[in-house]
């Protein structure tokens, strides 16, 4: 008999690089960084650079895991010194005491949501790479909030004028309301 294969860690993600733009200003941004603060975090200190996570261990072990900037005696971050272009920084594990706040479609705010479609409807495409293999807005946003969530902010949007989805409402595009109304928001807050 061959051993049994070690169980192998899990790991949930809370927020991507991709998705830190669409987070920031919302109402699970607030949510987030207190939760963090609650386990000892700085939220100030994370890298947006990298996800934040939780880690499931393979004996059952949850960890929050993320990027923390380090600072030198005066409390100022630096270079890294084999990096130079980048502050330096060190991924740290925490144990995790509660459960992160769970995601609510209210959580996507209209700016958010057609800022995400916009800079996906935005990006170049190489020559030879068809569009549609690109990661669009609605997957992007799938990778840290349910499916369920997502569409329920969609069909929001859609439903107030702001998209257009042809076929589908995963490739949605702005209408000309849509863009004009991601411009006023542009100029406030969400």
């Amino acid at each position: 008999m061959s051993p049994s294969p070690e169980p192998a860690e899990s790991q949930v993600l809370l927020v991507t690089p991709e998705t830190w733009p669409y987070l920031r200003g919302t109402p699970r941004d607030a949510k987030l960084q207190a939760w963090l603060s609650e386990h000892g975090i700085e939220p100030k200190g994370v890298s947006v650079q990298d996800p934040v996570s939780i880690v499931t261990e393979p004996d059952g072990t949850q960890l929050i895991e993320y990027a923390e900037f380090l600072v030198n005696a005066d409390g100022r971050r630096y270079i890294d010194p084999d990096q130079p272009n980048w502050p330096a920084k060190a991924v740290r594990r925490v144990p995790l005491r509660t459960a992160p706040p769970s995601p609510k479609r209210a959580d996507i705010t209209t700016r958010a949501l057609l800022q995400a479609i916009h800079d996906h409807r935005g990006r170049p495409v190489t020559p030879g790479t068809y569009r549609g293999a690109l990661l669009g807005a609605w997957w992007t946003l799938c990778i840290v909030y349910p499916e369920k969530v997502v569409t329920a902010a969609y069909e929001r949007e859609d439903d107030r004028g702001h998209l257009e989805c042809g076929v589908s409402l995963r490739t949605s595009w702005l209408t000309d309301k849509g863009a004009a109304r991601l411009a006023e928001l542009q100029g406030g807050e969400a």
